[in-house]
């Protein structure tokens, strides 16, 4: 196997480099995508699908080619009947459309890229292109103009999701996202493991034993002191005051958790199949928590929005040319060099891309890290073990 390496890219979202095998060049001038939107009739090209998904491939080889190997992207990962190529490809194809929708609706935010920005995605697409041997960009299908594209679309998704987040928080009140946080310890009564690993019922006194002990942390003047007496193990758990219905936790629980006050203890509550609770209100009303709640109900919001712009469009595949699209290079991070005296370069991040709007057109410059890809990364992950994820 031929193998060529390329240095790590200062560029937001990009940081790959590469290990090489042969690979057919593709036409990037072909139209992936034509979108009717309205009167309009607009295209995606094969060039910026491509780079986005050989992007998209490098991240997932650099953390998951040394656990599954070379032939990864031929295999069923998830075990839903499709290769991890191809689930990865759609993947692209999502945030493809997403990213040009965003772009599409930018007006409607008064959003627009300042000469700033323009200039942030066009240093870091050259920082790419210098970066990187001619074979490696190639093979990626990476051009100045690919990749500020490529940067563009990120920058408008992330403008736009900002501004209709805060435009639908105007709908969120205090007690949409009021959460309250118990800590609880569960005596477990299902089962017990015996010494030679085999899964077996609990005896009746077992029984007795796991409820004297829920007891005693219920009726203990210290909880954490008796969590730590009895071996036990403590979790904690974070719900919206006043719910209903929880997905996760059994509602005895919850009930429970209402009837206390901050820092009070609950008696045993005994939950079928399950075992004997004993639960503490560590926090009425837990900021942390509740601003994630605030965030995952603003993401609820956006998401609503972005499948009624969808339903608005017509977006149609070629999937033959998609099909030229082959995972048949692999990508790595080069081996660091010892004894190195030069400075990193200092990364062009999203976030120095994508400035707000007029109005804010001041943002801190921050290291990113590509969440997005790493996310995506863990799921399909969790997904093989678990995707992860999007």
């Amino acid at each position: 196997m031929k193998k060529a390496y390329v240095k790590s890219a200062c560029i937001a979202a990009l940081s790959a480099s590469v290990l090489l095998t042969g690979c057919g060049k593709l036409d990037p001038n072909e139209t992936l995508v034509t979108i009717k939107n309205g009167d309009n009739t607009d295209t995606i090209s094969l060039g910026l699908g491509n780079f986005a998904a050989r992007y998209q491939q490098s991240m997932y080889d650099q953390y998951l080619l040394s656990y599954y190997g070379e032939g990864m992207w031929k295999q069923d990962m998830s075990g839903s009947g499709s290769t991890l190529q191809d689930e990865t490809k759609d993947g692209v194809l999502d945030e493809l459309e997403e990213q040009y929708l965003a772009k599409a609706h930018a007006a409607d935010y008064n959003i627009s890229l300042t000469d700033d920005q323009k200039k942030a995605i066009e240093d870091a697409a050259n920082k790419f292109i210098s970066d990187n041997d001619k074979e490696s960009l190639e093979q990626m299908g990476a051009t100045v103009d690919t990749v500020k594209e490529y940067l563009e679309y990120r920058t408008y998704y992330t403008l736009v999701a900002d501004a209709a987040k805060k435009e639908a928080d105007k709908d969120i009140t205090e007690d949409d996202c009021w959460m309250r946080t118990f800590s609880y310890v569960v005596f477990d009564t299902t089962s017990k493991t015996s010494e030679d690993g085999n899964v077996e019922p609990l005896t009746d006194d077992e029984i007795l034993e796991k409820k004297a002990n829920a007891k005693a942390l219920a009726e203990a003047e210290d909880f954490d002191a008796e969590v730590e007496t009895l071996g036990a193990t403590k979790e904690s758990y974070s719900y919206l005051k006043g719910e209903e219905e929880d997905g996760t936790m059994d509602m005895e629980i919850i009930k429970a958790a209402e009837a206390l006050k901050e820092g009070e203890v609950s008696s045993v509550i005994e939950v079928k199949d399950a075992g004997y609770y004993v639960i503490k209100l560590e926090s009425d009303h837990d900021s942390d928590a509740s601003e994630n709640k605030r965030s995952s109900l603003q993401t609820e919001a956006f998401n609503t929005l972005m499948d009624s712009w969808k339903e608005a469009i017509e977006w149609t595949v070629d999937e033959k040319v998609w099909e030229k699209v082959q995972f048949t290079s692999l990508f790595k991070a080069p081996e660091k060099e010892e004894e190195s005296t030069e400075e990193p370069a200092e990364e062009v991040t999203e976030e120095t891309t994508e400035e707000k709007t007029s109005e804010e057109t001041t943002e801190e410059t921050t290291e990113e890290t590509e969440e997005s890809s790493e996310e995506t990364t863990e799921e399909n992950t969790e997904e093989t073990e678990d995707s992860e994820s999007n």
